[in-house]
């Protein structure tokens, strides 16, 4: 390869000599290893050239139009001074690629964990399929940290709050295994761990007593024959839908009444009770001769895939848009606690390992709370009872606990409510000062004129009735209209009224008591 001695104007112009797959370099006479890689499609780099371990290396530095000389040759030296010092420069480098891209990470992953112990195995591939291979598919998986995958998350997190979290739950196992299984190294942090789950909020929706006839007759008015009987089983037996579908008649017990449907979502293999209703549906579904599936689908042989567009018809036809097809399961579970049964009970029903995942389907009815909350009142109103009695025994007999006869106007009158028309209360303050009026109703004369303020009723002015007394003519303030949004009653809260004081007019004063 030619050497020269390189300068800034002359390293652009380097032109390339070789048969076009050749390689061609240019060495820098003023710095042994330097030098400047020239492509046939003209494109230049700076290169380093060292050995370490009897093994040549070439490491490419930069692009010519991108870096200086100046900037290269240093970094150059600096590869250099590494090799002196017994340093392999593409270490780290090779380090990270040793463990693969990841992409081989993720089919390892599914290959030899997700395959072998997960049942909902394609779900695994699936999100990684869509989500994490065409960002981050190409790039070494030992340099993958959290600031790669949070962006995803988030992106994800957007629409499908759900969605997201399970996306990073398995990122989160998928580098736990690679370390597991020594295919990435031990200092890898996973880069799912610091991210935060998005908030989700649990689902509560079920099938009401009062929804229950409509979404029936909406299952009845459906066409497909097989989507209709598969809702009747899914409502009757709680059963979730794929275990339904994949179920065969071979495997139903008539004798025990029981439907043996294999291994279900938690890795258990699961002998569902028939209850008489669900038996009585079952023989109402049309067997196939070719076909060995309770629900068959088009295809020979096979059972039907989905029944999501039937599920579409029968939730638009019952007017429950919200309803979705496992809301079905929880509606077993909140009945089955309507009735009174355990949540263990439940739990064996619905085939739950945890009783805390039975508990978010065991959810009453708003008549049911109701209920429970009317019973608890008269139990808390009964032991109320039963405390009066015995504080009245245990009292002694000098000591009467009944109210002295004193004057009426020794005692403390209760407070009490008055309601009366803004009209009758305008004519009130407008016929007798305001202190006599407050006096009426147990309250001060401020408290009174607040009251007024506040209800746009005037009230006469200073020397108003003086004026009166005098014979003068005075103008009386007119009646606006009520405030926006009060009502066009006034409440007063006051005292009964007082002994002595002065009367108000009567009929005023009736209607506002009788209120």
């Amino acid at each position: 390869m030619p050497t020269t001695k390189f300068r800034q104007d002359s390293v652009l112009n380097l032109p390339y000599v070789g048969s076009g797959k050749s390689q061609c370099i240019y060495w820098d006479e003023a710095l042994s290893g330097f030098g400047i890689r020239v492509y046939s499609s003209a494109k230049r780099t700076y290169v380093c050239a060292y050995r370490i371990d009897k093994q040549k290396r070439l490491v490419i530095l930069g692009r010519v139009n991108v870096l200086t000389l100046d900037q290269a040759r240093k970094k150059a030296k600096a590869y250099l001074g590494r090799v002196a010092s017994g340093e392999d420069p593409q270490a780290d480098k090779k380090a990270k690629w040793a463990s693969g891209s990841v992409k081989e990470l993720a089919d390892a992953y599914i290959e030899g964990h997700a395959k072998p112990k997960k049942v909902t195995w394609k779900t695994d591939q699936s999100t990684i399929r869509r989500n994490l291979i065409p960002k981050l598919g190409g790039r070494p998986a030992a340099g993958i940290t959290s600031g790669d995958i949070e962006p995803i998350h988030r992106r994800i997190g957007v629409d499908h709050t759900y969605a997201a979290n399970t996306f990073l739950e398995i990122i989160r196992k998928m580098f736990s295994w690679g370390r597991v299984t020594a295919r990435l190294p031990p200092s890898q942090l996973n880069p799912a761990q610091g991210i935060v789950f998005f908030p989700v909020r649990k689902r509560r929706r079920f099938i009401t007593t009062t929804e229950m006839p409509r979404f029936l007759q909406a299952v009845e008015y459906e066409e497909n024959e097989y989507a209709r009987h598969a809702v009747w089983l899914l409502l009757l037996m709680g059963v979730r839908l794929k275990e339904l579908l994949r179920a065969k008649w071979e495997h139903i017990d008539w004798d025990a009444n029981t439907l043996f449907v294999g291994f279900t979502k938690n890795g258990d293999p699961l002998l569902a009770p028939l209850s008489q209703a669900a038996i009585e549906r079952l023989k109402q579904i049309p067997r196939q001769d070719s076909n060995p599936h309770i629900i068959c689908g088009r295809d020979p042989g096979r059972p039907m895939f989905n029944i999501r567009k039937a599920w579409v018809r029968i939730r638009t036809a019952a007017q429950m848009p919200d309803l979705r097809m496992h809301d079905l399961r929880r509606t077993v579970g909140s009945w089955l606690a309507r009735d009174g049964r355990s949540l263990h009970l439940i739990g064996q029903v619905l085939n739950h390992r945890d009783t805390k995942t039975t508990a978010g389907y065991a959810y009453f009815q708003t008549g049911d709370r109701q209920d429970a909350l009317s019973t608890h009142g008269e139990k808390v109103l009964s032991f109320s009872t039963q405390v009066r009695s015995r504080v009245e025994a245990q009292l002694p007999p000098q000591i009467s606990h009944t109210p002295p006869q004193t004057p009426l106007e020794a005692i403390a009158p209760e407070r009490r409510s008055y309601y009366l028309p803004r009209e009758d209360l305008y004519e009130l303050v407008w016929e007798r000062p305001v202190t006599e009026v407050a006096m009426r109703f147990g309250i001060s004369d401020v408290g009174l004129s607040k009251i007024c303020r506040r209800a746009n009723i005037p009230v006469p002015k200073r020397g108003y009735w003086a004026k009166m007394d005098a014979g003068d003519d005075v103008e009386r303030h007119p009646l606006g209209a009520a405030p926006r949004g009060t009502s066009d009653k006034v409440r007063i809260r006051g005292r009964p009224p007082q002994i002595g004081a002065v009367n108000a007019p009567a009929a005023a004063t009736r209607r506002a008591v009788a209120a």
